[in-house]
């Protein structure tokens, strides 16, 4: 939905001036889709604006998923380092995992749960230091190994952190916004 609404909506300039990022975590960016939709712009540091934000989460032995099959490559960022880059970010890096029940309170919180990296061919993170055991796929159609239901959960903290950000970042910048009178 999130795309959808990028694309459908934000071609405007005036609505996409005002964009401080959109993240868009679970589903693929795709060059065609950034082709078609030129407003979709992917994330390429810590504090852009204007972007999106994607990534999608598997054990380092998945090699497919229907959210990401094999010969699609999506654009990606390293949720604990934001780089774009296949480079590894130890578990050190991440500042705390938080799990959620339904209504989004939070259940429990862990301390450098896990370090990640890009697969670079597929445009997917690749989450270290966890077994696909204790994180089961939880979607049919998954494969084990598919932590799709864990992207926020895993990087909760970070994500966090580079919300405001980014949201810092933006009000540095921003210019007034007129008066819609």
């Amino acid at each position: 939905m999130c795309l959808r609404l990028l694309a459908e909506y934000f071609g405007d300039e005036t609505l996409k001036s005002r964009l401080v990022a959109a993240y868009a975590i679970g589903w693929p960016v795709t060059e065609a889709l950034t082709r078609e939709y030129p407003q979709i712009v992917p994330a390429k540091g810590p504090d852009d604006v204007g972007t999106v934000i994607s990534f999608d989460c598997e054990a380092p032995e998945v090699t497919e998923t229907f959210l990401n099959p094999a010969g699609q490559r999506a654009f990606t960022i390293n949720p604990l380092s934001w780089r774009t880059d296949g480079v590894p970010a130890g578990r050190q890096e991440n500042l705390d995992a938080c799990f959620t029940d339904y209504s989004g309170g939070i259940k429990r919180e862990e301390p450098a749960l896990c370090g990640c990296y890009i697969d670079e061919a597929r445009g997917v993170v690749k989450v270290t230091d966890v077994s696909p055991a204790d994180y089961p796929p939880a979607v049919p159609g998954l494969p084990e190994g598919a932590y799709h239901i864990y992207d926020y959960q895993f990087f909760f903290r970070n994500l966090q952190q580079n919300v405001r950000l980014r949201i810092d970042r933006c009000t540095e910048t921003a210019e007034p916004i007129p008066d819609a009178a």
